[in-house]
């Protein structure tokens, strides 16, 4: 963390606690036995949701919790001051459960009030609205629904942008996703909190432990579904690995490579499907180098001759031969790492394919490949600059490369955000293993 993010932090706090200040106090004094132990149960469940987060991410990055299912319940059921309290206990507790950095605990406390509050106050607002046209509890919803998951997103965007060096409108389409499909689908999810609340009113705290049960049930599925994904991921980097090993001069290299690939896709906006497939594809493209026919020529400790260079341009197809055996990755996949060395004028290998004809993720490899062995020692040169790279790329655009790749990523300084986050990546390693 920066001092920046630093500062960022401690001002969202001073906001917090601003708005809890000017909130009216008299409903938490006057509230009755029996709301408050609901609203205990509310906190409890908003606990229980954040202890049940998946994280989705590594290093315990990012977190998928459906925590605003009992806070935006619990806002549509008290005035605006209880929700957000009930927001500072759920959130603070969580952090401190799950044994989050004191500045984790402290962001998302300060966020997720400041989203709370917002909502509540536009609940309140709006239901004046519906009752003029007789509706008294979706218009207000809805309300609540757009002013907190849109708070959110730009608080979050707010840290991350500053965190990682990039712009603000960049990190929050990023979290929005294309056409801000994200944020409607948080909207979309959100009237199950609706469900939530006629629960509490009919049934009250029993009618709350109805939905503990399906909580647990849906988090299993999504647990099982992400391991699987994770223990896939783990097993093609090892496997990876394993290729690379054989050449120290190589070792990490199509990491490295499918961190760039994947930072320019975001930053040309491209779908989440879209980035995932770029990111696998560039962490296979080499895949075809596990063949022991390369293995003499991947540890020469000097250049190639033309015979040996023919030998070990075919590995583009025999990557994509291997990949096509298997029933796990699809034909866009596939195509993606045969035609990774393709240039953009046509010169390239293996079917000599040209501008747009290329698939647009081996276009986004055949730039971070070239720009990792450009930023990478080999042995008859010492690594390059990040500046003579980048002047590089932009002299080979338009021949080597496709240009609109390649003034993305000059234009938006992904070759950067994508080294400074390599490094990071790099010292938690470290820190993991210490």
């Amino acid at each position: 963390m920066n001092r920046a993010a630093f500062a960022y932090v401690y001002a969202l706090l001073a906001v917090m606690l601003v708005l809890l200040a000017s909130l009216p106090i008299a409903p938490l004094l006057h509230i009755g036995g029996a709301d408050a132990a609901g609203v205990l149960t509310f906190v409890a469940l908003g606990l229980l949701s954040e202890v049940l987060a998946l994280d989705i991410a590594a290093q315990k990055q990012v977190a998928s919790s459906i925590l605003f299912i009992p806070l935006l319940a619990c806002i549509t059921l008290f005035p605006p001051a209880i929700g957000s309290w009930a927001a500072v206990l759920a959130v603070s507790l969580s952090g401190v459960v799950r044994r989050r950095a004191w500045w984790v605990t402290a962001f998302n406390t300060a966020e997720v009030t400041i989203a709370c509050t917002a909502g509540a106050l536009a609940y309140v607002g709006s239901a004046a609205i519906g009752r003029e046209v007789g509706d008294t509890r979706f218009l207000p919803f809805v309300a609540l629904a757009i002013v907190f998951f849109t708070t959110n997103a730009l608080l979050v965007a707010g840290l991350v942008a500053i965190r990682q060096g990039t712009a603000f409108l960049q990190v929050l389409r990023q979290i929005v996703g294309p056409a801000g499909a994200n944020l409607v689908y948080d909207i979309l999810a959100s009237p199950i909190a609706m469900g939530v609340a006629y629960l509490y009113r009919t049934y009250h705290i029993p009618g709350l432990l109805f939905t503990v049960l399906p909580l647990l049930l849906l988090r299993q599925a999504y647990l099982s579904k992400l391991e699987l994904v994770r223990v896939n991921k783990d097993l093609l980097r090892v496997l990876i690995k394993a290729i690379e090993t054989r050449d120290p001069y190589t070792s990490g290299h199509s990491l490295r490579v499918s961190t760039l690939a994947r930072a320019i896709a975001e930053d040309m906006g491209l779908s989440g499907k879209q980035v995932e497939r770029v990111e696998t594809a560039a962490l296979l493209h080499d895949i075809g180098k596990i063949d022991a026919l390369y293995a003499e020529l991947i540890m020469k400790p000097h250049d190639l001759t033309p015979d040996e260079r023919d030998v070990i341009k075919t590995h583009a197809t025999k990557g994509a031969d291997l990949l096509r055996s298997l029933s796990a990755f699809d034909e866009d996949i596939i195509k993606s790492v045969r035609h990774h060395h393709e240039r953009y004028d046509g010169k390239g290998y293996p079917d000599g394919l040209a501008g747009e004809s290329i698939p647009l993720p081996s276009r986004i490899i055949m730039l971070c490949d070239s720009v990792d062995a450009m930023l990478s020692d080999r042995p008859y040169r010492p690594a390059r600059t990040l500046e003579f790279t980048e002047q590089e790329v932009k002299r080979c655009a338009g021949s080597q490369f496709d240009p609109v790749i390649v003034d993305v990523m000059l234009a938006r300084g992904t070759l950067h955000r994508a080294t400074r986050l390599l490094k990071a990546e790099a010292e938690e390693l470290v820190l993991a293993t210490i």
